[in-house]
């Protein structure tokens, strides 16, 4: 029998991450830290979890999978946050997410500009003519134009939620040529990754979790309050 790289107990539970619909990219940043001392570098780690996607889509019996084992995470970078060390001091994990990003403001285009190479960059927040866009910047590199998504922490990398996922979805599909980013930032460590285009794939390829059971559980409580 071949040996397994990763403990039974830390399989199992990446398993169960992704019977529960979770993308490759929120379970590559949830067990990172404790898959280091197994593997030997972030690519064997990256065809770990395609393994193991594999076989929780064979055990959910699904009849196929999304492909995103040749695809990597981008490694995280490095930019200067000491020239915006007055916006750091001013956030906090227990803020609005909308007001985090929006006092975030600055340091998203420093990064956009300076070290990504975008040009033209529009919050799209301040465009009068919709609300509530499931991206948060629109700009151009290398002539491409780009939606761009901003998920920042103080600590950590966040990712969008489902309904937002499913709505940028949406967009690339019917907006031909359009390209798309996620910028991802840890200000208080000066740290971010940027995942484009293909590299999404390992952000979108969770699965929506079937209602069947909430609706179930509902009308259970719902008929038994009633007897």
């Amino acid at each position: 029998m071949t040996k397994t790289v990763l403990p039974e107990p830390l399989r199992l539970k990446i398993i169960e991450f992704y019977q529960e619909g979770m993308s490759s990219l929120d379970i590559y940043d949830l067990v990172y830290e404790d898959t280091l001392k197994h593997v030997s570098s972030e690519k064997q780690l990256s065809k770990c979890l395609s393994s193991l996607k594999g076989k929780a889509t064979f055990l959910s019996g699904e009849k196929k999978e999304t492909k995103t084992s040749s695809i990597l995470p981008p490694k995280q970078k490095i930019f200067d946050n000491t020239k915006h060390l007055n916006i750091i001091s001013s956030l906090s994990e227990t803020m609005l997410g909308k007001d985090f990003e929006k006092l975030c403001h600055p340091i998203v285009i420093d990064i956009l500009t300076n070290y990504e190479g975008f040009t033209d960059i529009i919050d799209s927040n301040n465009v009068d003519s919709f609300h509530n866009p499931p991206f948060d910047f629109f700009g151009f590199r290398d002539g491409k134009p780009f939606i761009i998504e901003f998920k920042g922490s103080l600590e950590n990398f966040n990712s969008p939620g489902e309904t937002q996922k499913r709505r940028m979805q949406e967009l690339l599909s019917r907006v031909k040529n359009l390209s798309i980013a996620l910028l991802q930032v840890k200000v208080r460590k000066g740290q971010y990754r940027i995942l484009c285009n293909q590299e999404m794939d390992l952000l979108f390829d969770g699965r929506e979790i079937p209602l069947d059971p909430v609706v179930d559980w509902l009308l259970e409580r719902i008929y038994n309050l009633h007897l």
